[in-house]
């Protein structure tokens, strides 16, 4: 078959024409898929600034959800459940792939003709870890009650004396505080007086705790220091009152703290904590309950106090009630088709419901720190 000298370098130049051109569309198509593919996600070093906030917020978030889901199930004798984050590993997958085609025919109407393709996957495959508190570690962190001194050496550290106390304590030397619950009380008058005289005299400085160990029995205790020097007279008036609601000698400065209901002795102040079962049982009680839910012996009623009272020693935590999903919330969840949320413009509820948190952690003894582990897997 004989081919025309014209027709021959035709075919030769659109050859030619065709492999540059496919030269730039395979460059092109590379770079725009490079580019596209780096907004989606990166791997190494800079996902940390992504991954690591991204999942503090969610745990943060679900661990205020579980703990004020568990407040109002124990108002509703439910069984709270615990679950903690063990380990987070993400994995993840970057795929591109770009096909081009062509046929070269110069005698067809349509000339020659090019087909292209690209193709790009991301895949992003979190596996979480959820490890539920039950057994010994279950009755270590939850049933256990708070040690004094873990308690009380955070007033060394500036948390208020008297919301600690509030939050953390059933009673001082017989003076017992507001307990929640079906068989609850109100709080003793004279331990809203002793609250009110220790936070005043640890504002003035007149007050100190430390933890000392036991040359014996190598045990840590804690000691008030009551300070003896000369002080304004209202700050005197609340020492004198101090000593004369704990029974304690007035001759004394230091006083021994142990564990227990009533000391029976002048120099010791016995401090009966609380258990993180009996802090959420008491932050329910303070809980909007709706009507019916009582009517209909779902719960228990709240405990009727004097006015007078509950302005002195007003609840810890203000858990709001109501059909409808709030809109300006600091936590919320759904239970028995109501939805229970504290307000975000409530300071005193979030800052008693963060310290909450830090609370139940101070009867766990157990050291469960391990490595952080990350995975990632790229082809």
């Amino acid at each position: 078959m004989k081919v025309s000298i014209k027709r021959f370098r035709l075919f030769l130049k659109n050859q030619a024409m065709f492999c540059e051109f496919s030269t730039i569309v395979r460059s092109s198509l590379m770079a725009s898929i490079a580019l596209s593919l780096s907004g989606c996600g990166s791997f190494g070093p800079p996902s940390v600034d992504r991954d690591r906030f991204d999942y503090m917020n969610a745990i943060s978030n679900s661990w205020k959800q579980q703990t004020l889901l568990n407040i109002v199930k124990m108002r509703y004798a439910d069984t709270p459940v615990f679950l903690d984050v063990g380990q987070i590993i993400s994995g993840y997958q970057l795929q591109g792939a770009v096909t081009i085609g062509g046929t070269l025919n110069s005698l067809s109407a349509l000339g020659d003709v090019v087909t292209m393709g690209t193709a790009g996957t991301y895949i992003d495959r979190p596996t979480i870890t959820y490890t539920p508190l039950t057994g010994a570690h279950f009755l270590q962190v939850m049933i256990t009650p708070i040690p004094p001194p873990a308690l009380l050496m955070r007033a060394e550290e500036g948390w208020p004396i008297d919301t600690l106390l509030q939050i953390g304590v059933q009673s001082i030397n017989g003076l017992s505080n507001r307990k929640g619950g079906a068989r609850g009380y109100p709080a003793d008058p004279d331990f809203i007086r002793l609250l009110a005289a220790l936070q005043r005299l640890q504002a003035s400085g007149a007050i100190d705790l430390r933890v000392e160990a036991s040359k014996q029995t190598k045990e840590e205790g804690t000691i008030l220091v009551i300070s003896q020097k000369a002080l304004l007279p209202e700050v005197q008036a609340d020492r004198v009152l101090v000593r004369k609601l704990l029974g304690l000698r007035p001759d004394l400065n230091v006083y021994k703290i142990v564990y227990g209901a009533v000391s029976g002795k002048d120099d010791e102040i016995a401090i009966q904590t609380r258990s993180g079962f009996q802090i959420l049982n008491q932050l329910g009680a303070n809980i909007e309950i709706p009507p019916e839910h009582i009517a209909e012996h779902r719960t228990y009623a709240p405990i009727l106090e004097s006015g007078d009272m509950a302005q002195s020693l007003p609840p810890l935590v203000k858990i709001h009630t109501e059909k409808s999903q709030p809109a300006d919330a600091f936590t919320a969840i759904k239970y028995r088709d109501y939805w229970y949320w504290i307000d975000d413009r409530d300071y005193r509820s979030k800052g008693v419901f963060t310290f909450l948190m830090i609370i139940l952690t101070l009867a766990d003894k157990e050291d469960r720190v391990q490595a952080p582990i990350v995975t990632i897997q790229g082809n």
